[in-house]
């Protein structure tokens, strides 16, 4: 996977975040650069790189970005949260990116990662008493990838990265090579996905193929029948109906 490491940024670890957006209070400011770098989660991060409001300016911004690549390639809890507000962030500094030699590289680090999550459908079960159900594990992720990697910020006429999640979608999701693929295709198929944004066309006409909706069903009829996590959760979903409607 393409490296964001910290030797590629140029500017040091800020002393102060400037608040360009007057978001934050002095106080927070501080908060957020007395935990050191190994200890910087979805509080902090979230708060640097929040979008159009961040707690710095680029350059004291910029520091962080490894740390910020590193939580969200965890895809742990909230690392969808950050994904979002990352690329936004990265859309709207897209010029001083670029210059820093560093929008390349995030952008096809991100292709690489929601590469990655499409390549196998992971479940994980809820543990409150009760509510042991299945779930797809980097569902959030995925739709955070793909709407910031296609998405046309605040400020932007064109989308910053090129609609760069839909070509990796094609060819992780199109040609259906396996159960996991068949899995997230029913749920980009599905109008809950992506939060109602409107897909673009090249991933319309691949969820409107009826030969790979037939491929898809299939697949996941098979899948049905075993005892696994998948099937638990493609019964619990009706993944298949999902394809019907």
């Amino acid at each position: 996977m393409t490296e964001i490491t910290q030797n590629l940024i140029r500017y040091p670890r800020p002393t102060r975040l400037s608040d360009p957006g007057c978001d934050f209070t002095p106080e927070e400011c501080a908060a957020i650069l007395a935990v050191p770098d190994d200890r910087l989660g979805w509080p902090e991060l979230g708060n640097i790189f929040q979008g159009f409001l961040p707690a710095g300016t680029y350059e004291e911004c910029a520091y962080f970005i490894p740390r910020a690549v590193r939580f969200i390639d965890e895809r742990g809890d909230c690392a969808s949260d950050l994904a979002k507000n990352f690329l936004d962030w990265a859309g709207e500094q897209r010029a001083e990116l670029e210059a820093d030699g560093l929008f390349a590289p995030i952008r096809a680090h991100m292709q690489e990662l929601l590469r990655a999550c499409l390549s196998e459908f992971r479940i994980r079960f809820g543990t409150r008493p009760g509510r042991n159900v299945p779930s797809p594990a980097d569902a959030s992720l995925v739709e955070s990838l793909v709407l910031g990697l296609n998405g046309t910020p605040r400020g932007y006429g064109t989308c910053p990265f090129g609609k760069a999640a839909t070509p990796v979608v094609l060819d992780a999701v199109g040609d259906l090579r396996d159960a996991a693929a068949a899995a997230w295709f029913a749920e980009f198929s599905s109008p809950q996905f992506l939060m109602g944004d409107e897909l673009d066309a090249p991933l319309y006409e691949m969820l409107s193929d009826t030969s790979n909706i037939a491929r898809a069903k299939a697949l996941l009829q098979d899948v049905i029948l075993r005892d696994s996590p998948l099937a638990d959760y493609c019964r619990k979903e009706s993944l298949v109906s999902k394809l019907w409607e």
